[in-house]
């Protein structure tokens, strides 16, 4: 997202709220990724490029036929990194179409891991047990407030400059806004947001999104907060 923005001439500053933290020790995680080399399930479905690196091992030469979605182009990205091919991806980047999209590939009676976030939406486990997969969910890591990042937000927050705050997930907000606390954004700050499910979460603390991005990736975002702010190295201002 830095890179992306700083392409654009904009000048980017990286607020890192919260950190991973995860929930499986380092035995569990590599039999985890043995099974998927081993060929123990059918399908493997990642809805982050966090699980991918926390799980999935380098490809091998003799790997099982093993189908591997990813619900956008950045854990494609990261899947492809490992070696492994991966399936097309949903139309669009969010748990609705992904389910949308696995169901009509055929999921009934395969067996499917879906390696995830702690506290994630129901939307695929209930899509997929529901046409019938043999779903094993494991919950890999949560996303905790970095109350180390605290004194970085307070400046960057009362900065006049500041013209833009991007969101890229819902846990990102919840954790902003435990850093932030009740504090209100000024309406002068444009927020946007990667897709409606970050919206969501957005409004949900108490803050109004102001733009919602129709592509729900990096690079749809930044499109769309040039399209709303104008060219930005020709408009001075500074997301």
């Amino acid at each position: 997202m830095t890179e992306l923005l700083r392409s654009r001439g904009a000048k980017p500053v990286s607020v890192p709220v919260m950190r991973l933290q995860a929930l499986l020790d380092e035995d569990s995680l590599r039999e985890l990724g043995e099974g998927i080399s081993r060929g123990r399930w059918d399908d493997v479905v990642f809805t982050s490029a966090n699980a991918v690196h926390l799980l999935l091992p380098s490809s091998s030469e003799s790997r099982p036929p093993v189908r591997i979605f990813a619900i956008g182009p950045g854990t494609a990205a990261a899947v492809r990194e490992s070696g492994w091919p991966v399936q097309s991806l949903p139309s669009n980047y969010i748990a609705e179409s992904l389910a949308e999209h696995l169901l009509a590939q055929g999921v009934r009676g395969r067996r499917v891991l879906l390696p995830r976030a702690q506290g994630a939406r129901e939307v695929l486990p209930t899509a997929l047990a529901g046409a019938g997969a043999e779903l094993e969910l494991v919950d890999l890591y949560r996303m905790t407030p970095d109350p180390g990042s605290r004194s970085a937000l307070d400046r960057v927050m009362a900065d006049p400059a500041l013209d833009c705050i991007l969101f890229t997930s819902g846990s990102s907000v919840e954790c902003f806004r435990t850093l932030w606390g009740p504090q209100t954004v000024s309406g002068s700050v444009l927020i946007a947001c990667i897709g409606p499910i970050t919206a969501a979460a957005v409004k949900a603390s108490g803050m109004a999104p102001g733009l919602i991005a129709e592509e729900h990736s990096l690079a749809g975002l930044v499109d769309a907060v040039e399209m709303r702010l104008g060219p930005l190295p020709e408009n001075d201002r500074q997301p």
